[in-house]
């Protein structure tokens, strides 16, 4: 079987594809995308609490709506009644009757005016609390905005480079025998890393072991020399 060729190729072909393994690396590994999930999760964690406390201000401000009107309401039923018991003209039973419901009314007026006033005080509470909240979560969010603008940033250089290298890649695998190419791209799925070594005084590039001359001389004559003890491609 006739020896194939392109095996100096093969070596220039494993380190542009040793550089777009880097760069893919680099790309997964960039510091910045362990800032930004961090920095997302802080935004996440802020928006929720901003989001409870705002909840919280609603809850209030409708309570505090529902006092105010049932307040003007029984205002205005108190209003009535005690302009009816001045004008007179009635019984004194439907006096007595009435001057009891005006006191209950008033009782009822002070108690929602007391807790109006403390749903007042809640709902100013919470305005403070709502605003600290929104402005932290803003921040948060600006952080990681910033950090997103910048991982994107790296990585479109990153995406740049692994675009080039692999048009090189292309241009470089055309050049080589289609059936030594096949079997490097078989030995990179099924190991990965150096598949592809020089040989130095019978000592394969990939892993640095010695061969027997005999063992060498029984390598280099099979039409893709493997070494004996990686299975990497060797180049005489």
């Amino acid at each position: 079987m006739e020896r194939l060729t392109s095996f100096s190729d093969l070596l220039d072909l494993q380190q542009v594809d040793s550089l777009i393994d880097k760069l893919g690396e680099d790309r997964r590994t960039l510091p910045e995308l362990a800032e930004l999930r961090e920095a997302a999760a802080e935004a996440a964690a802020t928006a929720s609490a901003h989001a409870e406390v705002n909840d919280r201000l609603r809850v209030v401000e409708r309570s505090t709506g529902r006092v105010e009107d049932e307040l003007t309401m029984t205002e205005q039923r108190l209003g009535e009644q005690e302009r009816r018991l001045f004008a007179g003209a009635m019984s004194a039973r439907e006096a007595d009757h009435l001057r009891m419901e005006v006191g209950n009314l008033r009782n009822l007026v002070s108690r929602m005016e007391d807790e109006l006033l403390e749903l007042l005080e809640e709902r100013e509470r919470l305005d403070e609390e709502e605003k600290s909240a929104r402005e932290t979560a803003e921040a948060a969010s600006g952080v990681e905005r910033g950090l997103a603008d910048r991982v994107g940033e790296l990585q479109a250089t990153i995406d740049a480079s692994l675009s080039r290298y692999r048009e090189r890649r292309a241009e470089m695998a055309a050049k080589i025998d289609p059936q030594l190419l096949r079997k490097y791209v078989q030995l990179r799925q099924r190991r990965g890393g150096v598949v592809v070594g020089e040989v130095d005084g019978r000592v394969c590039g990939a892993c640095h072991l010695q061969m027997s001359i005999a063992e060498c001389e029984e390598v280099a004559a099979d039409p893709i020399p493997q070494c004996i003890h990686c299975a990497a491609i060797l180049c005489f």
